[in-house]
């Protein structure tokens, strides 16, 4: 199987829901849309908590509404919502859930990949 030319984009894996990592993949992401590239970032392991609607942190909270309206992709490990016990319905409107194979396909067209 042919494989696409990386032509542009950002794809990142968030693993960790501290405001500092979450922080960065936000710009990260809101960056490559600025430049007018796609952008997505994929919540796994205890990074999901950060797309439930219960979080408190005004500031990441107003960044990751920002994002969502540039286009941001923002999508939780289908795996990872199961393994931490969350709902679906827990989540903020607009998450994508997907498995790993399927984030695997975006990330093979994206330019950048980062694990943060």
């Amino acid at each position: 199987m042919a494989r696409k030319q990386n032509w542009g984009g950002m794809a990142l894996i968030l693993s960790r829901d501290d405001p500092g990592s979450v922080r960065t993949a936000l710009s990260l992401s809101l960056a490559a849309m600025a430049a007018e590239d796609p952008s997505a970032i994929f919540f796994t392991q205890t990074g999901v908590r950060f797309l439930q609607r219960s979080v408190q942190d005004a500031a990441l909270v107003e960044m990751r509404s920002i994002a969502q309206e540039e286009g941001v992709r923002l999508i939780a490990c289908s795996d990872s919502v199961m393994a931490l016990g969350l709902q679906s319905d827990e989540l903020i409107q607009g998450v994508e859930l997907a498995g790993v194979a399927s984030f695997y396909q975006f990330a093979c067209q994206m330019a950048v990949s980062l694990y943060i």
